[in-house]
């Protein structure tokens, strides 16, 4: 709007002095101060007369959607300038066909183009004018697709609407570009990946898991996708170094639960869980005691770590066991989902962090529902499972429809609330560290 009225008053100007020049030669004076007086006057005039009709057109104009981007380093700048060229007529109109036909012509929608000053994420915002009928799904394979050559690292893992539904945000992400921590199957490598805050779980170069803020981890993978090593090797043992209590258990004894003092038979896990609660409800006196209100409180109450593997096959031999032993009153699968349940609810006041690992994420291979619940905020899914519509459904509530990708060994999604707006907002592509052997 500045630009167009500095060009009016320059017009005016120059119109103004002519003007004048030419009623001076009328009246036939040559004095060089009326010249310039008449000038003046001239150009105010029709210099106010201009700006007055500029106003009045631009508030006429129609408005175009405008949608306010972070700021950017000069890398980035020149980075989403790049991306941005992508977009062109012939993208917009052919490929994703967000553009309306007109008696006028082709009306196209506003482009926008954001990325992280790290250059591993941002979004591209398209103005939301089109009519096209299309799955959320397919709009983002689409926009994955225009982004080629250089940009071919980059990948749409979700897509949402702007507040007033003016612009459709489709997020992306490099997942070409590895994050995943390099460990040598020995503690001293592993001492390097410690936080000095005890607790925060570093799970990845860009990744950190809060359990002050986000207690309770949901681990969900097919055999041999990785999970046993991700949680016994990395996990545990870096707990453990960061001065947690840690005690591993699975209804398929392993080398974990033996590292780490745990159970594997269904009944004695079972027995472990109430143990705990009443630790949980010995501490939460303390606290209580102490006039304190958390637990970080406290001093010489170190956080809880409870590995709970296998919990499909611990569901299946609990229900057996009920089956078996008629005229126990207490059946073993109640006594679980009343521990579980507890510790899900109240363990975080008390510092106990639960992780719970399974195959599938159903009510039969997983948690009973007030603890799947509670254990819904962190969320890591690993090879099939993360694949899964059906498994993402119960965990991941609101993702079911994404890309369809294919992920190897320690390879999958994650969603951690706490952890930052790239990884509470939607699940994102994450690996397990690897270890060397």
């Amino acid at each position: 709007m500045s630009l167009v009225a500095l060009c009016f008053a320059v017009f005016g100007f120059v119109i103004s002095l002519l003007s004048s020049l030419l009623i001076i030669k009328l009246f036939d004076s040559h004095d060089f101060n009326n010249i310039i007086a008449l000038s003046f006057i001239f150009f105010t005039i029709l210099s106010s007369i201009l700006l007055i009709i500029t106003c009045y057109l631009l508030k006429k104009r129609e408005q175009v959607s405008k949608l306010i981007t972070p700021q950017m380093n000069v890398k980035a700048k020149r980075v989403a300038k790049r991306i941005h060229r992508l977009f062109n007529d012939k993208q917009i109109t052919d490929v994703l066909k967000l553009s309306n036909t007109t008696r006028y012509g082709e009306e196209m929608p506003e482009v926008y183009v954001f990325i992280e000053d790290n250059l591993l994420e941002g979004f591209i915002g398209i103005e939301n004018i089109a009519n096209e009928q299309a799955s959320r799904v397919k709009f983002e394979q689409r926009v994955s697709g225009i982004l080629t050559g250089e940009f071919q690292k980059y990948a749409v893992v979700s897509s949402e609407l702007t507040a007033g539904d003016s612009f459709i945000l489709f997020h992306f992400e490099d997942t070409l570009s590895s994050q995943r921590l390099i460990v040598e199957d020995n503690s001293d490598s592993l001492k390097q990946y410690i936080s000095e805050n005890s607790h925060h779980i570093r799970l990845s170069k860009d990744l950190v898991w809060k359990t002050d803020v986000t207690a309770h981890l949901s681990l969900i993978a097919r055999t041999r996708a990785g999970k046993s090593a991700f949680a016994g090797r990395y996990l545990a043992r870096l707990m453990q170094l960061q001065g947690w209590i840690v005690e591993y258990n699975s209804a398929k004894y392993d080398r974990y639960v033996k590292e780490f003092n745990g159970e594997s038979e269904p009944i004695q896990i079972v027995e472990r869980a109430e143990f705990w609660c009443s630790i949980m409800d010995k501490r939460l006196k303390e606290i209580n005691v102490a006039g304190k209100e958390k637990y970080l409180e406290m001093d010489n109450m170190p956080h809880i770590g409870l590995f709970f593997d296998e919990l499909g096959n611990l569901n299946a031999s609990l229900e057996s066991l009920d089956k078996t032993d008629r005229m126990i009153k207490a059946k073993p699968t109640s006594r679980w989902t009343t521990a579980i349940n507890r510790l899900s609810a109240t363990g975080a006041s008390a510092g106990i962090t639960i992780i719970a690992i399974s195959q599938f994420a159903t009510k039969e291979g997983f948690l009973p529902s007030l603890a799947r619940v509670n254990c819904s905020d962190a969320v890591i899914m690993l090879g099939g499972a993360a694949d899964s519509a059906t498994e993402r459904q119960y965990l991941m509530s609101g993702f079911a429809e994404m890309l369809k990708r294919s992920y190897g060994k320690g390879q999958g999604l994650a969603r951690i609330v706490g952890s930052g707006r790239k990884w509470e907002n939607s699940p994102h592509y994450y690996e397990t560290p690897w270890f060397e052997e």
